[in-house]
C-alpha cells in the first residue's frame, strides 16, 4: 500500500510539472527598442520565451496590435539547447498620442499564455512656422469632359455600324435573291402556243387531226379565261351561239363575217377529226392566221372595255445597291440629327457646335497640355503646345506659340537689364508695351495694371486690357495680358493675346497663368 502511494505522488508531481499553466520555469519577456516614437517612425517589438521543459511553442497567425500597424512579421528564432524562442515585429503608427501594445497570444502545446502589454508614446512632428512656409490646401479641381472625343467616337461608331449593316444586307440579299421571272399575260401565252403550233408541219391524217385539235383548244382556252364563258365544255354550235349573244349584247363587237368564218372553221375541224377531209398546207396556214387575228380583235375589244393600258416600262424588282445607299443616307441623317439633338440637351449648344466646327481654342482647351521650361532663369509653363524659340534679336531669348494674329498667342521673352534702366517707372513700362503692340499692327490699345504673384511667391506687374488687331482689312477686337517679372539681371515678360469674344480663351489663359513660375532649384 505504501508503494502505491509513493508511485501515485511521484506521477502526480511529474504530470504537474509538465503542464504549462503550472510550469514556473516558463519566462516570457516583451521588449521594444524605444517607448517614444514620432509619427510614422518604425517601432521594433521583441518577445523572448525561455523554458526548461520542451513545448510545441507557436504564435498567433493573425496578431492584433491595434492601433499599431504591422510593417513586417519576422520568422521565429529558436535555440534548441537552451529552449529559447524569439519573435520580432516591426510596427508603425500615424496618430499622435499614448497607446498600449496589447498582449499577444503564445501557444504552449494546447495552452495559451499572453505577453506583457507596453505603453508607447507617439509624438507629433513639430513644424517651425518661422522657417517653413505654410500653404493653403489645394482646392478641388473639376475634371472637364472631353466632348469632342466623345462625339467623334459616336460618329465613327455609327458610320462603321451602318457600313457593316449595308455589307451584311447586300451579302444576304445577294445570297437569297432569285432571278425575277416576269409573269406573262394570257394573251402572250396564247401567242406563244400559236407560234409553237405554226412550227409544226403535219403530213398525215393523224397529224392533221392533232393539229386542228390543238388549234381549236387554244382558241377555246383563251375565250374561257378572258371572256369567262364555258368554251371548253360547249360544242361548236353552242360556242358560236354564245359568241353571237356577246355580239348582240353590245359587249363584244365581233364582225358577222368573222363569226361565219369561225363557224366554217369549226365544221372543217370536225371533218378533219373524223377523217372526212384532208386540208392543204395553205388551208392550215390560213386557219392559223384567222384564229390569231380573231384572238387579237378580242384582246383589243377586251382592253378597250376595261380601259387596260400595258405597262410601257415593267418594274425592275432586282436588288439595287443604289437603293440601299439611299436608305443608308436617309437613316444616317435621321440618326445624326437625333444624336446632335441629344448632345445639345446634355452638353449645351456651344460645346457641341464648337466641337463639330472644330473651334481652334476649343481644341486647345481639350487637348493634352505640356509643362516645359524656357530661358534663363528657367521659366516653367503649362501650355497646350510647346513654345518655339524665336530669332528676334531685340531680346536675349524669346519663345512663342502661334502667331500674333492667331486666335490664341503666347510669347515669353527675356531681356538683359541695363544698369541705367534699373527700377524703370511704370509709365516707361507701359509705353514700352504699347510700342511693342503697335509695331505688331495693333490699334486702340486700352491698358490697366495690377500686381501678380507667381507660384514661387515672387511678385511682378500685370498689364492687361484690349486692343484692335488688323486682319485682312478688318479690325478684330482682342484682349491681352502681360506679366512682367523684373530681376536684377533679367526682365521676364509673359504675354497672352486672344479674341475678346472667345468663350474658351479665358479658361486657357487662367490655366497658363496659374502654372507660370520661376524654377529656382534644378
Amino acid at each position: 500500500m505504501k508503494f502505491f502511494l509513493i508511485l501515485y505522488l511521484s506521477l502526480s508531481t511529474l504530470l504537474y510539472s509538465q503542464n504549462p499553466n503550472f510550469d514556473q520555469d516558463i519566462i516570457i519577456s516583451t521588449n521594444v527598442d524605444t517607448t517614444e516614437v514620432k509619427i510614422g517612425e518604425e517601432l521594433n517589438l521583441k518577445i523572448d520565451i525561455s523554458s526548461k521543459n520542451k513545448y510545441n511553442i507557436s504564435f498567433d497567425e493573425i496578431p492584433n496590435f491595434m492601433p499599431f500597424e504591422i510593417i513586417e512579421s519576422f520568422d521565429t528564432d529558436t535555440i534548441q539547447e537552451s529552449s529559447t524562442y524569439s519573435k520580432r515585429y516591426s510596427l508603425i503608427n500615424f496618430e499622435p498620442g499614448e497607446y498600449w501594445i496589447p498582449p499577444q497570444k503564445i501557444y504552449f502545446n494546447q495552452t495559451i499564455k499572453y505577453s506583457d502589454s507596453l505603453l508607447i508614446v507617439v509624438n507629433d512632428v513639430e513644424v517651425d512656422t518661422l522657417k517653413q512656409n505654410l500653404y493653403d490646401i489645394k482646392p478641388i479641381i473639376p475634371v472637364k469632359r472631353n466632348y469632342q472625343n466623345l462625339l467623334i467616337r459616336i460618329f465613327i461608331a455609327i458610320i462603321v455600324g451602318f457600313i457593316v449593316f449595308l455589307l451584311y444586307r447586300y451579302y444576304l440579299l445577294k445570297k437569297n435573291i432569285k432571278p425575277t421571272v416576269e409573269e406573262k399575260s394570257l394573251f402572250e401565252l396564247v401567242n406563244e402556243k400559236l407560234e409553237n403550233l405554226n412550227s409544226l408541219d403535219p403530213n398525215s391524217q393523224i397529224e392533221f387531226k392533232e393539229y386542228y385539235t390543238i388549234l381549236i383548244d387554244i382558241f377555246r382556252e383563251y375565250l374561257e379565261s378572258q371572256i369567262k364563258i364555258p368554251a371548253m365544255e360547249s360544242t361548236s354550235k353552242e360556242l358560236i351561239l354564245r359568241i353571237n349573244l356577246l355580239r348582240d349584247s353590245g359587249n363584244y363587237n365581233f364582225e358577222k363575217s368573222k363569226i361565219s368564218k369561225l363557224e366554217s372553221l369549226f365544221s372543217k375541224s370536225d371533218l378533219v377529226k373524223f377523217a372526212k377531209s384532208l386540208p392543204t398546207k395553205s388551208d392550215i396556214k390560213n386557219d392559223l392566221d384567222f384564229i390569231s387575228d380573231f384572238i387579237d380583235d378580242t384582246e383589243k375589244i377586251y382592253n378597250e372595255k376595261f380601259n387596260i393600258v400595258e405597262d410601257i416600262e415593267p418594274k425592275n424588282e432586282e436588288y439595287s445597291i443604289i437603293d440601299d445607299l439611299k436608305t443608308f443616307l436617309k437613316y444616317s441623317f435621321l440618326i445624326l440629327c437625333s444624336i446632335l439633338f441629344i448632345s445639345i440637351l446634355l452638353f449645351g449648344y456651344y460645346p457641341v457646335r464648337d466641337t463639330i466646327l472644330m473651334n481652334p481654342t476649343k481644341i486647345l482647351m481639350s487637348k493634352e497640355w505640356f509643362t516645359s521650361q524656357y530661358g534663363s532663369p528657367p521659366v516653367e509653363l503649362n501650355s497646350p503646345n510647346i513654345l518655339v524659340r524665336s530669332n528676334d534679336t531685340l531680346y536675349d531669348s524669346k519663345f512663342v506659340m502661334g502667331d500674333f494674329k492667331d486666335d490664341f498667342f503666347i510669347t515669353i521673352d527675356f531681356k538683359d537689364v541695363i544698369e541705367v534702366e534699373n527700377n524703370p517707372s511704370l509709365d516707361l513700362i507701359k509705353n514700352d508695351l504699347i510700342n511693342h503692340f503697335q509695331t505688331m499692327g495693333s490699334k486702340n490699345i486700352l491698358l490697366k495694371e495690377d500686381q501678380f504673384t507667381i507660384k514661387s511667391g515672387d511678385t511682378g506687374l500685370r498689364l492687361f486690357g484690349s486692343l484692335d488687331i488688323e486682319i485682312k482689312n478688318r479690325l478684330i477686337r482682342s484682349n491681352f495680358t502681360t506679366v512682367i517679372l523684373p530681376y536684377d539681371k533679367k526682365t521676364i515678360r509673359l504675354t497672352i493675346v486672344h479674341r475678346a469674344d472667345d468663350r474658351y480663351a479665358d479658361n486657357i489663359k487662367s490655366r497658363i497663368l496659374e502654372s507660370f513660375d520661376i524654377v529656382k532649384e534644378l
